[in-house]
């Protein structure tokens, strides 16, 4: 079970997608995600109730651990590496790439 930054049980309903199904719904396996559009929270969790931890800049890239969130509004997030910690960001500010 999620749990929030209070350890209360989730904010809202969390759906966790498998690779294979994060594959097939966006076209292929992408090993980065990347800032495209102004500055990204990093959060604790995969919604915008959980502490943010840093921002990701238009441009940068982290590393994507290949899990994927949807938070209660129907947004998804991307579980990344980020100063040695397993962390979240949103898709709204970001997208997935692959570098050669």
């Amino acid at each position: 079970m999620m749990m929030c930054e209070n350890m209360e049980p989730a904010c809202g309903s969390v759906v966790s997608l498998s690779e294979e199904t994060l594959a097939a719904v966006s076209g292929g396996k992408h090993r980065f995600i990347q800032g495209y559009d102004g500055k990204s929270n990093i959060r604790l969790g995969p919604g915008r109730d959980y502490k943010s931890i840093g921002v990701l800049h238009r441009g940068e890239d982290v590393r994507y651990l290949g899990n994927t969130a949807i938070d209660e509004r129907g947004v998804v997030w991307y579980m990344i590496r980020y100063n040695d910690r397993d962390a979240w960001v949103s898709s709204m500010y970001t997208k997935k790439i692959s570098h050669s």
